[in-house]
C-alpha cells in the first residue's frame, strides 16, 4: 500500500477505467482491479477498498461469468427469454456487482460512468447506500466524488 494514496477498487469488462485511473489520477489512487463478481469480493477482502468504480455495462463477459441467474432472470421478468434476461444482466452487471459486494460487507462509496435518470440513482442509493454517478469521464469529477 502507498501512503497517502486512497485504495480504488475499479470492477470492469475491459481495462478501459483502470488505463484511464492510472493515467488520469495514479497520483490519487492505489488501484486494484477486478473483471467479475467473484473477484471483485476477493479482492476487496484482500484490499480493503476505500471506493469502487464500477463499468455498468459488461458485454464483453461470458455469460458463465455473469453474477445472477438468468434462468431465473427470464422466467420472472422476461417471458422465458434466455437471450433477453442474458442480455439484461450483460447491461445491469455492475448494479449487481455492487449489492454482490455490499452483501459482503463492502459498503465504500461507488462511482459509475454512466448518466443514470435522477430517479434511477435516488433508487440505486436506497438500495446500495453511497452511490454516485458522473455522465463521463472526467478526472476531476471522479476525484472529488471520491474524496482523492
Amino acid at each position: 500500500m502507498t501512503a497517502g494514496l486512497r485504495r480504488l477498487l475499479i470492477v470492469e469488462d475491459g481495462h478501459e477505467y483502470e488505463e484511464f485511473v492510472r493515467l488520469f489520477l495514479g497520483t490519487r489512487f492505489e488501484v486494484a482491479v477486478a473483471h467479475d463478481a467473484a473477484e471483485a469480493a476477493r479482492v476487496a477482502a484482500e484490499f480493503s477498498p476505500e471506493a469502487l468504480l464500477l463499468d455498468l455495462r459488461f458485454e464483453r463477459t461470458p455469460a458463465a461469468a455473469l453474477e445472477g441467474d438468468a434462468d431465473d432472470l427470464a422466467t420472472r421478468r422476461f417471458g422465458g427469454d434466455r437471450a433477453r434476461a442474458l442480455r439484461h444482466l450483460q447491461d445491469q452487471q455492475g448494479t449487481v456487482v455492487l449489492a454482490h459486494l455490499r452483501e459482503r460487507g463492502c459498503h465504500v462509496p461507488a462511482l459509475f460512468i454512466h448518466d443514470f435518470p435522477a430517479r434511477r440513482l435516488d433508487n440505486l442509493r436506497q438500495l446500495y447506500g453511497d452511490v454516485h454517478a458522473i455522465p463521463s469521464f472526467d478526472a476531476s469529477a471522479i476525484a472529488r466524488v471520491l474524496g482523492a
